[in-house]
């Protein structure tokens, strides 16, 4: 038996024993043997300790209950470090991007402008073959030979 079945158990005895007892005439007492009593109510009181053993256990309900908490604040508390991280990060990200951008754009204005130079010379180069061809062909007549 349990404590709690135990304590039942002799507080129900201890009812029978009332609910048995001689009747005093003309009122509401009774004649209940008294050794009978004393042992009943000695028998639920020795049980009640039994049941209040479940004291310890409700404190370390209270203490895990507590520990929960605590855990839970602190899983709140590294979301909060999460989140902010991915903020941080996708702000870290987006300036990364800007830097890209503007580093391919000034790249590609230097090579266009290199090649735009390139082309200038090619241009003068390509004028000076031309104008020393026809040059060539004027004093040799070879323009008149290939005819």
């Amino acid at each position: 038996m349990t404590g709690t079945e135990d304590l039942t158990t002799h507080l129900a005895a201890l009812r029978d024993l009332l609910t048995r007892a001689k009747a005093m005439p003309m009122s509401a007492s009774c004649v209940v043997n008294r050794a009978e009593a004393i042992a009943l109510v000695d028998a639920a009181t020795a049980a009640i300790p039994e049941q209040a053993s479940t004291r310890p256990a409700r404190a370390e309900a209270e203490a895990v209950l507590t520990q929960a908490k605590e855990e839970a604040a602190a899983l709140v508390a590294r979301e909060a470090i999460v989140q902010q991280a991915k903020v941080e990060s996708e702000r870290l990200m987006s300036d990364a991007r800007n830097e890209a951008d503007a580093l391919r754009t000034e790249t590609d204005a230097f090579v266009d402008s290199r090649m735009a130079s390139f082309e200038s010379v090619l241009h003068k180069t390509l004028s000076q073959v031309t104008l020393a061809r026809t040059r060539l062909s004027q004093r040799s007549g070879l323009d008149d030979s290939q005819e």
